[in-house]
């Protein structure tokens, strides 16, 4: 019987296995895909992310200081700091190296085997898995879900399906940009109804073509390579775009007898970006510190667990409210609308005043309240009618 049993070895299960491996628990690592880390991603870390999980050199493809941000009339906003804000990063190999890393220290990583059924009993947790009809029984006191959104495993012991039911659709595809130096943001409906496209910039000419709509792209992708084709940004497209899944709130419990569950899995992602690196990290950092002391002490019952999720809110709870809160409150605007918000929220004197130097790249609760103490911002969303109202009066009570 292992200590605990980690299922999923994305960036939140090899950290949790590097931080309980180290402590001296044992631990295997179970994970349907025979790649580490390969899952679609734009693998934007910003620069607190790279100093407390620092990717080695040859994983980073292009440091950012800079980007544009499209309005829906074309109109280009750019934004610079003197110094690198964020890392570009090859995300296969920089969530394999902490899978290295807990390897070494340790931990048992069983690939290529899907988890087909959870029993939790008074004594252990099961974990039925394989590939195919080959199937083993692994056992653990305790374990960690971290295997991505809308997992099944969270309805096999009693947590639900998805994350709030809430999730965005990313979909993203590799282009040759030779003329690319900074990520590119794209507002506007004819681009990404009630979201945002994406170019961002990878070694060797290369960048990533995207958006991340609420529904499935339905021909916006298709249009924006064209457009950014015709423009020029981009020439050849490598294979047809690929699609994920992205929750943007948290599930209603993250945890369960004998269970945590962290990462994208609990809904634990950046609702205004769908950036999930940094905050599957920590997740899973605090989901080894809970599980450690329920090891340590012999407890696994829910009571005994709560405090796992009282600590991963303590850190990032009101970014993932505020966040979402801003976000149905985008998602309300029109192409006029976003216009006049963009030109208040990115003229020079709010970016200086009320944004400022200090506010980090994972961290966006912080500018968006700091731009609702603006007279103009104030003024502005009291004209954005009844649909804005709700989501901006949540947001002034998050003050």
């Amino acid at each position: 019987m292992y200590d605990a049993i980690v299922i999923g070895a994305g960036p939140c299960g090899n950290m949790a296995a590097l931080q309980l491996a180290s402590a001296g628990s044992s631990v295997a690592v179970l994970d349907w895909r025979a790649n580490i880390g390969d899952k679609l991603c734009t693998g934007i870390i910003g620069k607190e992310c790279a100093d407390l999980f620092p990717p080695a050199p040859e994983h980073i493809h292009s440091k950012a200081n800079s980007a544009t941000i499209i309005a829906p009339s074309g109109k280009r906003y750019h934004i610079e700091r003197p110094t690198t804000q964020a890392y570009i990063v090859n995300r296969v190999a920089y969530v394999n190296a902490v899978a290295e890393r807990a390897r070494q220290a340790g931990a048992d990583y069983i690939l290529n085997t899907r988890v087909s059924d959870i029993r939790i009993t008074d004594s252990r947790a099961e974990i039925t898995a394989g590939a195919g009809e080959d199937k083993t029984t692994y056992t653990s006191r305790i374990v960690i879900i971290a295997a991505g959104f809308g997992s099944p495993l969270l309805r096999m012991v009693g947590l639900g399906s998805k994350s709030g039911g809430e999730y965005l659709v990313g979909c993203q595809v590799e282009a040759r940009a030779p003329s690319l130096t900074e990520i590119e943001v794209h507002l506007g409906s004819d681009t990404a109804q009630e979201s945002f496209a994406w170019l961002v910039p990878l070694s060797n000419s290369h960048a990533l073509v995207g958006m991340a709509p609420r529904r499935r792209a339905n021909g916006q992708m298709d249009a924006f390579i064209t457009r950014l084709r015709t423009e020029g940004s981009i020439t050849d497209i490598a294979g047809k775009p690929q699609t994920w899944g992205i929750p943007i709130r948290p599930i209603s419990r993250s945890y369960a007898h004998r269970v945590l569950v962290a990462g994208d899995a609990a809904g634990l992602v950046k609702p205004t970006t769908g950036g999930g690196i940094y905050y599957a990290f920590l997740s899973g950092r605090i989901a080894a510190e809970a599980a450690h002391i329920a090891i340590t002490n012999d407890k696994f019952t829910p009571n005994a667990l709560r405090g796992y999720e009282r600590s991963w809110k303590a850190v990032f709870g009101s970014e993932l409210r505020v966040g979402y809160y801003a976000r149905l409150l985008f998602e309300t605007l029109n192409d006029n609308q976003i216009e006049r918000l963009m030109a208040e929220f990115l003229s020079d004197d709010i970016l200086a005043e009320y944004i400022g130097d200090d506010v980090a790249f994972d961290w966006h609760s912080r500018p968006i309240l700091r731009a609702l103490r603006h007279a103009n911002i104030r003024r502005l969303l009291t004209t954005l009618g009844p649909a804005a109202a709700p989501f901006v009066a949540r947001l002034l009570q998050a003050r």
